[in-house]
């Protein structure tokens, strides 16, 4: 599977909150950075990745994901993406983000996203921002 088919289908199982499989995609050593989010930003590790996305995501029932630019360079990859989260109150927040993807050899190993913290704090819901500890920004 090239780098983009790995990059495909790891956010198409992100984007149906399919998080148990998303390990599959991970080097032992992996490290997930949410650049914005200051003291929350590293897990390391697969099953450490897979946590991060669930505790993420709570009361997200779908999470469909655009890409609209992917740029590779040997081992490293830049994803253009839009994520649209549908919570169960029936409300939806999207979030534009720029990811950064190394790879060591068809395993996923460093992964970086940037986002507008504002941009989330803006769209979100109120119940799941109280959900997650960030009510009142």
């Amino acid at each position: 599977m090239s780098q983009e088919d790995t990059i495909n289908a790891f956010f198409e199982e992100v984007g149906r909150l399919e998080f148990g499989n998303v390990e599959r995609y991970f080097h032992e050593q992996a490290v997930y950075e949410d650049m914005p989010i200051e003291g929350r930003a590293r897990a390391v590790g697969p099953a450490a990745i897979r946590e991060k996305l669930g505790a993420a995501f709570v009361g997200v029932t779908q999470l469909p994901q655009t890409i609209h630019e992917i740029a590779t360079n040997g081992d490293t990859v830049l994803i253009e993406r839009t994520e649209v989260w549908h919570h169960e109150t029936g409300e939806e927040a999207p979030l534009d983000v720029m990811s950064v993807i190394k790879f060591d050899g068809d395993k996923m190993i460093l992964w970086r996203d940037y986002w507008d913290v504002a941009s989330l704090m803006k769209n979100q819901p109120a119940s799941w921002l109280e959900k997650i500890g960030m009510a009142g920004g």
